[in-house]
């Protein structure tokens, strides 16, 4: 919106209301529903790690329909979101550098509200890909045992190699996060190294002022 559409919504009280309201009503509501059907519980590592999540004793459809419901459903959805928002948003750039004649054109020359590092953000959706697509391939090969009633080649070797991984990759989607919002971003760096330089400047002053 801010970028294509040059909207100044984003930048509003409400937008930012309504995306909390969004971000943390939608998943409690699931989750007070799950609850409610009693639905959570031990999983048995069924397409999930070392964790609890669907019950492992429902029906196998029961499972695969919690699973979509609560989870799976909702990520596979953010996949083909952010996979079409990058794509538009790349399009968009690489189409108005060519008409601009300005290879170099960023986004805070388009934006007054955007800054360079709000580019990096773009790349969300790789670490999205890189580190939860293996418990979605997990979903997807549990899914397809239960519809056709099979078991599907090796499964129980490759499951335990792809639950590795997912183990992995979930938990650490927190910590790519902080690398790109904290780490890569200039602002946020440049802050917190402000804030330790003057804590360190302050203490220094303290001990200065006693001493003397």
């Amino acid at each position: 919106l801010t970028l294509v559409y040059q909207s100044e919504w984003c930048m509003t009280t409400i937008s930012k209301v309504l995306a909390h309201c969004v971000s943390w009503g939608l998943p409690f509501i699931i989750t007070m529903v799950g609850a409610f059907k009693n639905v959570f519980g031990e999983d048995l590592s069924i397409s999930s790690g070392p964790w609890c999540w669907i019950r492992g004793c429902l029906k196998n459809m029961e499972i695969v329909k919690w699973m979509t419901i609560t989870g799976k459903g909702w990520e596979i959805a953010t996949y083909i979101v952010t996979a079409f928002l990058y794509i538009y948003l790349k399009y968009y750039m690489i189409k108005r550098r060519r008409r601009e004649h300005a290879p170099d054109l960023r986004y805070s020359q388009i934006s007054m509200h955007l800054r360079d590092d709000d580019e990096n953000y773009v790349l969300l959706w790789f670490v999205l890909y890189l580190l939860r697509i293996w418990g979605t391939a997990r979903y997807g090969i549990f899914v397809f045992r239960v519809i056709h009633g099979k078991d599907v080649y090796n499964f129980d070797e490759t499951d335990m190699v792809l639950m590795h991984l997912q183990s992995i990759g979930d938990s650490a989607q927190a910590f790519c996060n902080c690398l790109l919002f904290c780490v890569k971003d200039t602002t946020v760096r440049r802050g917190i190294w402000r804030n330790l330089c003057w804590r360190e400047r302050d203490r220094q002053l303290r001990d200065y002022n006693q001493i003397h």
